[in-house]
């Protein structure tokens, strides 16, 4: 990064968080900008970098004809909170790229001792003691230099999909080797330090989002995959979606028993249960709420085996220490390295090697080595952004393959209680609500809480000024949250650049948006049922109100909301769930895969994850995939 970039970043940093230096706050910075997954993403934020310089361009956007560095600390305010709000797409992108990278990173840095000076402002604990010096037992397959391999069957990803067709695969007595992209991260190795997990367990260190930054994608990259880092939760596939892709997709066995009973199996092997789910401070706001409005609600089943269901637990977006939940990691990757299979983690997967219209391995790197494997059947698992890009650079050409992408856009909206809720302790997810789950044949809405620690804090707070935002940042401790969970039915793409990095385009549609007012408005009234004496939303402007404001407090700000917008980065949207990028069906005019799993065309390619799917599920979707793995490998292992 050139000098003056360094420079604008350290005033950036001032500026967002006049304390910075306390962690190296821009020093930090320059290393984050160097972490980011696209050459592009870098080279257009240097860009931008230089643009804040320019007396001209300033003068132009801000009405101040001075060179970024050169501005007063209230007119770098002034500018910045411009663009926060910005009617011009680019600037608020440009705006939240930094704005993210500044306020999270400084809530989640730590010093050698694994403390920050900043957590006392918000009387967040920090980790809750040492992980557990626990010993690893899986044992990666070493690659020491140029390899070749011959296997039955190799699998790109080890999470719900690539971990299930692992473990049954290699049960069958199948040679099994399973490539990993992330490193192998246990239980003696969770530190429970928000930046630590994202740069370990998360794609991109956990700086992936659409191309317009419109949503954050926070996915697991880690042995294990999603599953180590998700907030358990197993639901079934409902049988309403179930019905939608038999009839809809001329995918019948969606409504048989072969997919029952492989739902029933993989509930089982991770002990999907509703014992273990006793409500957090979150969940018993929501739970008040709901009830005093008589909407619906229930405990949420969760793949946990002998969960505390304490303060601890709040951190296993981070890695479960106990070894409570029931990951691949902890399940099936641990049963099929049992079984003999080979594991390769750290191992990225370029392509796979087509001969003719046959697969027949891939090719791989391991750090500086290159890794070849040729396997009988290729199983593809990378998750709904990488199995797509992986086939593209692989050279199959389908017309909707990396289309239909849906993301399950998530937001939701804040309540400032009286009690201490702590948010981020507790079970990570023990109740939800399908009130609104079907507004519309099948699309509607979930409400969910999720452990709010100050990355997702500092990320979803409103930035006005540096201390407005401070201020709304040591509320922490006593802030609750409606987590809405949107079924979308329209979606994106997945493409690769020139370097073969995957793109994701998403916008929310019109239809999608309608149902996020709605939900939107349903969380604000949940939340005053259940006591907040102020709400606010995730928006790039402070938008809140409070309910003894009178009547028509909740209906006014509602108009505000709406003024405030839903386009890209006016609203925080995340997604934790990605699927149908490589969709389900009969015909490979619309669809990727076969209803066997097979890619159209293409003996012995296979992909087993959530990008088979023919739609967003609507519900957390990790339970599915592990089901349609299942079945897939009892077909690709019949067939070997």
């Amino acid at each position: 990064m050139k000098p003056q970039s360094v420079r604008t970043l350290g005033a950036l940093a001032e500026t967002f968080v006049p304390d910075g230096a306390r962690v190296q706050l821009a020093e930090r910075l320059v290393e984050a900008v160097g972490r980011l997954p696209r050459a592009a993403d870098r080279a257009e934020l240097e860009q931008l970098l230089g643009m804040l310089e320019s007396r001209a361009v300033n003068f132009a956007l801000a009405g101040i004809p001075r060179r970024f560095t050169a501005m007063s600390p209230p007119q770098r305010e002034r500018y910045l909170a411009g663009w926060a709000t910005s009617r011009l797409g680019l600037r608020r992108r440009a705006f939240q790229a930094l704005k993210r990278l500044a306020t999270v990173l400084y809530y989640t840095a730590t010093d050698p001792a694994g403390q920050s000076p900043v957590w006392a402002d918000l009387k967040y604990p920090g980790p809750l003691g040492p992980p557990p010096p626990m010993p690893k037992r899986i044992q990666p397959l070493a690659v020491t230099g140029d390899t070749k391999l011959d296997c039955d069957v190799v699998v790109i990803g080890s999470g719900a999909g690539g971990g299930v067709v692992a473990g049954e695969l290699a049960a069958l007595g199948k040679d099994v080797i399973v490539l990993e992209k992330g490193g192998y991260v246990a239980e003696a190795d969770f530190t429970h330090r928000e930046g630590d997990a994202l740069r370990r367990l998360y794609d991109a260190g956990g700086l992936r989002a659409t191309d317009d930054l419109g949503l954050v994608i926070l996915q697991g990259s880690c042995l294990g995959g999603g599953t180590v880092v998700n907030y358990t939760t197993g639901f079934r596939t409902p049988d309403g979606v179930r019905e939608q892709w038999a009839d809809e997709h001329n995918l019948p066995h969606f409504l048989g028993p072969e997919f029952s009973a492989s739902l029933d199996a993989v509930a089982r092997r991770v002990n999907v249960n509703t014992d273990e789910c006793r409500p957090s401070g979150r969940d018993e706001v929501l739970i008040r709420g709901l009830d005093r409005l008589e909407w619906d609600h229930g405990f949420l089943p969760r793949d946990t085996r002998g969960c505390p269901q304490d303060d601890e637990c709040g951190y296993c977006g981070f890695g479960c220490r106990r070894g409570a939940k029931q990951s691949t990691l902890v399940t099936y990757l641990q049963d099929a390295a049992d079984c003999g299979a080979r594991i390769v983690v750290d191992c990225e997967v370029r392509r796979v090697i087509l001969e003719g219209r046959y697969a027949v391995g891939v090719e791989a790197r391991v750090g500086p080595y290159a890794l070849r494997v040729r396997a009988r059947a290729t199983v593809v698992a990378g998750g709904a952004i990488h199995s797509p890009a992986l086939l593209l650079r692989s050279g199959v050409d389908l017309p909707t393959l990396g289309g239909h992408l849906a993301l399950h856009p998530a937001t939701a909206v804040f309540g400032l209680m009286d009690e201490e809720v702590r948010p981020w302790t507790g079970t990570l997810q023990g109740h939800y609500s399908d009130e609104f789950a079907d507004l519309d044949r099948g699309y509607g809405f979930k409400f969910e809480t999720v452990p709010i620690h100050p990355s997702l804090a500092a990320l979803a707070f409103p930035w006005e000024s540096a201390r407005d935002h401070r201020d709304l940042m040591t509320r922490l401790p006593h802030v609750a949250l409606a987590g809405i969970l949107l079924r979308d039915r329209d979606g994106g793409r997945v493409t690769v650049d020139r370097d073969g990095t995957p793109v994701v385009s998403y916008r929310v549609s019109e239809y999608d948006t309608a149902h996020l007012r709605r939900a939107i408005a349903a969380a604000a009234e949940l939340l005053e049922a259940a006591g907040a004496r102020e709400i606010w939303t995730p928006q790039s402007r402070w938008v809140a109100y409070r309910p003894d404001e009178g009547p028509g407090a909740r209906a006014r700000w509602g108009g505000r909301v709406d003024a405030a917008g839903y386009s890209p980065n006016d609203l925080l949207l995340v997604t934790f769930h990605q699927m149908a990028s490589c969709r389900m069906g009969g015909d490979a005019r619309t669809s990727v895969v076969n209803p066997d799993n097979q890619v159209h065309g293409i003996g012995g390619l296979f992909v087993a994850d959530a990008s088979t799917f023919p739609t967003a599920s609507g519900v957390n979707p990790m339970l599915t995939i592990m089901a349609i793995a299942h079945r897939a490998a009892r077909v690709i292992g019949a067939a070997l």
